[in-house]
């Protein structure tokens, strides 16, 4: 809802790992900002709703399913999901996880990342991507 009407594409070479993005504006008959007068650019929009972080998310989930597709064809087990699910969509659990039960402690974070995900769910989010990505797909 806070990207309407800008509508992003995005897509990422395989071979380098470059996003290449490109917007387009949804008219539809039933939104009535378009009859304020006011012309937006692009850059003005994301920068006014504060797109940019969501943008950002966006791309790291991107960058999941690309490694999932090419080495996990087909669906996850039950534990990788449950795993998936908790750490994308469920970060109270995974912050619990992580600081009561230690389900990071065999790796190596450093503190200040600890200290920033304890209230940062940005942050928080962050981590869980790295997670999945070096747990399901071996990848630091």
């Amino acid at each position: 809802c806070r990207t309407y009407p800008l509508v992003r594409m995005a897509s990422r070479s395989r071979e380098t790992g470059t996003i290449t993005e490109q917007y387009f504006l949804l008219k539809e008959s039933h939104c009535l900002g378009f009859k304020n007068g006011h012309i937006w650019t692009v850059r003005e929009w994301i920068e006014d709703q504060e797109i940019f972080v969501y943008n950002q998310m966006n791309d790291l989930m991107m960058e999941i399913i690309s490694l999932k597709n090419r080495l996990m064809p087909g669906s996850l087990d039950i534990k990788s999901r449950l795993m998936f699910h908790m750490a994308c969509y469920d970060l109270d659990n995974f912050r619990s996880h992580i600081f009561d039960k230690g389900i990071l402690d065999d790796r190596n974070i450093d503190s200040g990342t600890l200290d920033a995900v304890k209230n940062d769910d940005v942050e928080l989010l962050k981590l869980g991507f790295q997670w999945i990505k070096d747990t399901l797909f071996g990848e630091i």
